[in-house]
């Protein structure tokens, strides 16, 4: 059978192709030069595609993974050829996928995943890990293994909350083990890292087999996961080939491998036999195979209203990360403008495509834009809290501080959640990634919406000299969701500038486990300890810290 693949295979990496020595003959299909099949995403859509490769080697399936990073090409839902669509990162690309997956015969994602997707439109199946290690780059050598606990990955406690407070736990083990925090380490450096780890440490983000269980299998750790992801037990058994842990014996368990070298090396040993079994070269065929034999799906994507289909045309492609699809989120968003002019979504999306670059932010004609757009969104949507929150971030980040309170204020009053799959934000903000994951998960609230809205007017009011005011706030967003711990570091100076010295220390002390890697309020705290005379405990903190400090290597590309 003819394949396509468009995007990285096993959302590992396009050498993975190369290894693979199946039974069907599969090319690469991409927007980069490296690809066998190049294409312009902005003047060619599937089926212009398809005519010009001709009748000498014309594709019988295409695979579209991971479409929320690699946008397929246009007009996949009209093309005669089935498809399936392999997703990943869900948990902050829900808005683009929820809809546009319609387009797809197939769809399959991690066991999470199905329950987020499962719709009218889109019936998704888990079928088995989509991730796979990258057999000539991560695989065993022969290096000596001294380092006891190897963590490599992000350190980001916005994106991965939980993950961070397991990675203090480890580098308090420090003392007893030789422990390693590492981020910014790629290819070969990378795996050299996990060939040198007795235990390759992994927290997931969606409870999904990630990337870092096949690659710790392949290159020989003994790869410790949460106990409670939802897939680990479908493919492997604890204590065998990985090993499971939990808040509670997380240290325990590590401990008794460290001290069992015998059953380290067994559960090493299975786990690295099993790691050609996982290879996505492997398992190319299989993944092809049940494409193949499913057929055409209904594509629901094609009953959509013209002017629906153009939003999530815009949404998909429009929004894309690649700068070669500027051209068409123009185009969209013009397009859009004219065709709903009365939904608030299309000014939220037109405000978002109007932001100015970094480098333009002094452009006081390209910010009045952006606020008039979404100022009549929140025209379109009067109650819509996420509308009036987007205003007051788009203010936030231009200086506009009156403005932003006045929208602030507006997200307290609002009554609805219209438009929250929109709401502006980055990667590095914690209130961001827990949003979206709600959204994707339905677990999306007015309580949290509004309490972050508090903890920001907070900040504001602090800086307009208002601190009884500001602490106010802070103790609404804590009655609203708990879970938002972005104003601990500010009530905490907010009771020291008034005279609660004693009091801002204990806020920060019981803070600490909230904020997990953040050395900046680590430090602070010190600073406040031996203002307030407690120099023993001062001392105590600065060493904790140096050592979780001292476990931590970031390379200099990263």
């Amino acid at each position: 059978m003819n394949v396509l693949c468009h995007g990285a295979p096993f959302c590992s990496d396009y050498t993975l192709l190369d290894l693979y020595r199946g039974r069907h003959d599969v090319r690469r299909l991409g927007i980069d030069e490296s690809a066998q099949y190049r294409y312009d995403p902005v003047g060619e859509s599937m089926n212009d595609i398809l005519k010009r490769l001709g009748s000498a080697w014309q594709p019988e399936l295409i695979l579209c993974w991971t479409p929320e990073i690699y946008p397929p090409p246009m007009g996949i839902e009209e093309s005669a050829i089935p498809t399936a669509a392999l997703v990943s990162d869900w948990h902050v690309y829900y808005p683009v996928l929820s809809v546009n997956l319609a387009r797809f015969d197939a769809v399959l994602c991690d066991r999470a995943g199905v329950d987020v997707f499962r719709s009218a439109l889109v019936e998704p199946l888990y079928l088995f890990p989509l991730y796979s290690q990258v057999s000539s780059v991560h695989r065993s050598m022969s290096v000596a293994k001294d380092l006891d606990v190897v963590y490599v990955g992000s350190l980001s406690a916005a994106a991965h909350h939980r993950r961070a407070h397991y990675l203090e736990r480890l580098a308090r083990m420090a003392p007893r083990h030789r422990i390693l925090i590492a981020s910014g380490y790629f290819g070969e450096d990378y795996v050299r890292l996990l060939n040198r780890a007795r235990i390759a440490f992994n927290h997931t983000l969606r409870g999904e087999l990630n990337l870092r269980v096949f690659e710790t299998l392949a290159c020989g750790a003994v790869p410790f996961i949460e106990d409670d992801n939802h897939e680990v037990r479908d493919w492997f058994e604890d204590g065998v080939d990985v090993v499971l842990y939990n808040e509670k014996n997380l240290e325990e368990r590590i401990t008794h491998i460290l001290q069992h070298p015998e059953e380290a090396e067994s559960i090493r040993q299975k786990g690295l036999a099993r790691a050609v079994e996982f290879a996505g070269e492997n398992r190319l065929d299989a993944l092809i195979d049940w494409v193949a034999a499913r057929g055409r799906g209904a594509r629901r994507f094609r009953e959509l209203p013209p002017e629906e289909r153009l939003y999530q045309d815009l949404l998909l492609f429009g929004f894309s990360r690649w700068p070669v699809y500027a051209p068409l989120g123009e185009r969209m968003v013009n397009a859009l403008a004219r065709a709903r002019p009365s939904d608030p979504r299309t000014w939220t999306a037109i405000g978002r495509h109007l932001i100015p670059a970094p480098e333009a932010a002094s452009d006081r004609a390209a910010v009045e834009r952006c606020i008039k757009a979404f100022a009549r969104a929140g025209q379109l949507e009067p109650g819509s809290a996420p509308c009036a929150l987007n205003m007051a971030t788009f203010a936030g980040a231009y200086g506009l501080d009156h403005l932003e309170a006045q929208h602030l204020e507006a997200v307290l009053k609002g009554d609805s959640l219209e438009g929250a799959e929109l709401i502006l934000g980055h990667a590095g903000c914690p209130f961001w990634n827990r949003w979206s994951r709600a959204v994707a998960e339905g677990q999306a609230s007015l309580a949290i919406v509004q309490a972050e809205a508090h903890v920001r007017l907070a900040r504001l009011v602090a800086r307009f000299g208002e601190p009884e005011l500001a602490e106010d706030h802070l103790a609404q967003a804590a009655e609203l969701d708990p879970d938002n711990n972005k104003g601990i570091s500010l009530r905490a100076e907010l009771q020291w500038a008034t005279g609660r010295k004693n009091e801002a220390v204990r806020t920060l002390q019981n803070g600490l486990p909230e904020l997990p890697l953040d050395f900046d309020c680590r430090e602070r705290l010190r600073q406040m300890l031996i203002d307030t005379g407690r120099d023993n405990e001062a001392a105590e903190l600065a060493a904790e810290t140096d050592m979780m400090r001292g476990r931590i290597l970031i390379a200099a590309a990263d």
